[in-house]
C-alpha cells in the first residue's frame, strides 16, 4: 500500500472514531496484509462401508435435494453410491463398499492364481488357524512339501502318408493330496465367518497348484446380494421417493 493511500485511511479511520469517541481517548490500529484467497465450494466424497449411504440419508434426509439426488448400485462392485445435487460441479458423492475380508483374501480361494506346491504350503501354514482342523491344514503342508505325483502319459500318433493325422494324448496324475478341507474365516469385511470346503486343484501341465471352493464362491453371492437388498430396503424406508438405479 502507497504511502498516501494509507496515511488517508489512517485520517479517515481517526475522523470517524473521533466522531463517536465523546471526547473519550481514542486507538486507531490500522492492519496491512493479503485478504484470504477465494475458495470454490468442494462437494462431499466419502467413501465407507456398505451401510455408509443408509446412515447419511438418516441423519441428513433433510439436506437433500430429492429432484437432484439419486442411487446408484453396481452388484459387480458391490457398491451402493448416494449422488445428491447430481447435475452441480459439487455435486456430493457418498459411496458404501462392500469389501471382503483380508483373511479370505489371503486365503487366495478361487483367484485361478496357480503357485507352486511349497508356496502354496507356506501359504496353508500361515493361514492355519482359518482351517476347521489345524491338525489336518498342516498334514496338508506337509503332503504338498513332499508333493510326489506319479503321471502316466499316453501318446498316440498314427500318420497313413495320405494326409490323415490321428493324435491322442492320455495323462493319469496319482497324488497324495486330500480332496478337501473345511475352513472357517470372514468372507466379507464386519459380517459372520462361515464355514466352506476348499479344495486342492492341480495344474496338468506343470503341477502348480490352487485352492477353489465352489461353496464358497455361492456364498459370495448370495451374501452379496442378500446386504444389497437389505441395504436398499432401508433407503426406501427413509426416502421413498428416492431414485434407485441398478447398474
Amino acid at each position: 500500500m502507497k504511502d498516501e493511500a494509507k496515511n488517508y485511511l489512517i485520517a479517515e479511520a481517526a475522523r470517524k472514531a473521533i466522531e463517536t469517541a465523546d471526547g473519550n481517548a481514542v486507538q486507531v490500529i490500522l492492519r496491512e496484509g493479503k485478504a484470504n484467497d477465494v475458495k470454490d465450494p468442494v462437494g462431499l466424497d466419502i467413501t465407507g462401508n456398505i451401510d455408509t449411504p443408509q446412515r447419511f440419508l438418516k441423519q441428513r434426509k433433510d439436506d437433500l435435494l430429492l429432484k437432484d439426488a439419486h442411487i446408484e448400485v453396481s452388484r459387480d462392485d458391490m457398491s451402493i453410491e448416494l449422488i445428491n445435487d447430481e447435475h452441480s460441479a459439487y455435486a456430493d458423492h457418498i459411496t458404501g463398499k462392500l469389501e471382503l475380508a483380508q483373511d479370505f483374501l489371503d486365503l487366495g480361494v478361487n483367484t485361478g492364481e496357480y503357485v507352486s506346491n511349497t508356496d502354496l504350503a507356506d501359504r496353508i501354514k500361515k493361514l492355519r488357524t482359518l482351517f476347521e482342523s489345524r491338525d489336518a491344514a498342516m498334514r496338508l503342508v506337509s503332503e504338498l512339501r513332499n508333493f510326489k505325483a506319479k503321471i502316466e502319459r499316453e501318446l498316440e500318433l498314427s500318420d497313413d502318408k495320405r494326409g490323415n493325422v490321428n493324435i491322442r494324448k492320455s495323462q493319469i496324475v496319482e497324488s497324495n493330496l486330500p480332496e478337501s478341507l473345511k475352513v472357517t474365516c470372514q468372507i466379507f469385511k464386519g459380517q459372520d465367518p462361515c464355514t466352506f470346503e476348499v479344495e486342492v486343484e492341480v495344474n496338468p501341465n506343470d503341477l502348480s497348484c490352487t485352492l477353489t471352493s465352489p461353496e464358497a464362491n455361492d456364498i459370495v453371492r448370495t451374501t452379496r446380494d442378500g446386504i444389497i437388498i437389505d441395504q436398499l430396503q432401508l433407503i426406501k424406508s427413509e426416502v421413498p421417493e428416492l431414485l434407485i438405479i441398478e447398474k
